[in-house]
């Protein structure tokens, strides 16, 4: 499967942005978008997951899943054809635990009869093709190899969680959902290194089985653990330079200087 992005044009208020970024990715392949801060990297992630503070040229921008054509679907419908976004900065939702977040998320995508009780967490049911039981044992496996303690899961999601704790939290949400497609928004901020490294795997087992990543960086930090198979170079709303991983390295030797003036 392929995500296609061609000619995207965005816009916040009065601001042209992003003036014609095209790219494809195949399903399992990982693309790493790179630049300096204002180029317009999470614009792109933004505009492309239907946000509603973005304004998107709809007569020049198109955005297909496969040969589903999402350029004019809201953010929930892209979601539910298969694209996820994780937050370079997510909000705090008390009083909505981890787990049953999880659980309807997974629904909505991958199916399972609605029967809403008191405390639905333990309504007894299948999610998807699986049990319950096997869903929650799902997502503590993939607690278990991000370094979640296990308690997280029955508190409000990123309510009182570090920023370390709120990347690993959008990454658990990822592995659980398995999307056709997923946008990570300059997930390394703020991670430590051993903190970096889980995130970096849970990138790659998430290519393993198939999703198609995009990882939205200024660094190459995070690239040192999770080898891309294509780099971008996104400044002042263009992609002005295509390549493989050395590409990273020589953005992290040299800087985005030589690419700054490019037009």
């Amino acid at each position: 499967m392929l995500l296609t992005v061609s000619n995207l044009h965005a816009s916040i208020g009065n601001k042209k942005i992003l003036r014609g970024v095209s790219l494809k990715v195949k399903s399992g392949d990982v693309h790493a978008i790179m630049g300096p801060n204002g180029g317009g990297k999470s614009t792109f992630a933004y505009a492309l997951m239907g946000h509603p503070s973005y304004t998107v040229d709809s007569q020049k921008s198109k955005v297909f899943i496969g040969k589903k054509n999402i350029s004019e679907l809201p953010t929930e419908e892209r979601a539910k054809a298969g694209l996820f976004l994780a937050l370079q900065s997510p909000i705090a939702v008390p009083g909505v635990t981890v787990t049953n977040l999880l659980r309807t998320a997974y629904e909505e995508l991958h199916g399972g009869k609605k029967n809403i009780t008191q405390n639905p967490l333990f309504n007894k049911k299948n999610i998807g093709s699986m049990t319950i039981g096997e869903f929650i044992a799902m997502i503590k496996k993939y607690a278990k190899e991000l370094r979640i303690e296990e308690s997280f899961l029955s508190r409000g999601i990123h309510d009182g969680f570090s920023g370390g704790e709120k990347k690993k939290i959008e990454m658990l949400q990822a592995l659980v959902l398995a999307p056709s497609f997923a946008i990570f928004d300059e997930i390394d901020t703020g991670l430590d290194v051993d903190a970096l490294k889980v995130v970096a795997k849970g990138i790659a087992t998430l290519a393993q089985k198939g999703t198609g990543v995009i990882i939205v960086t200024h660094y190459q930090r995070i690239l040192k653990y999770v080898k891309p198979d294509v780099v971008h170079i996104l400044v002042n709303g263009k992609i002005v330079k295509t390549g493989k991983a050395g590409l990273a390295k020589e953005i992290e030797d040299k800087g985005y200087e030589k690419y700054a003036t490019t037009r």
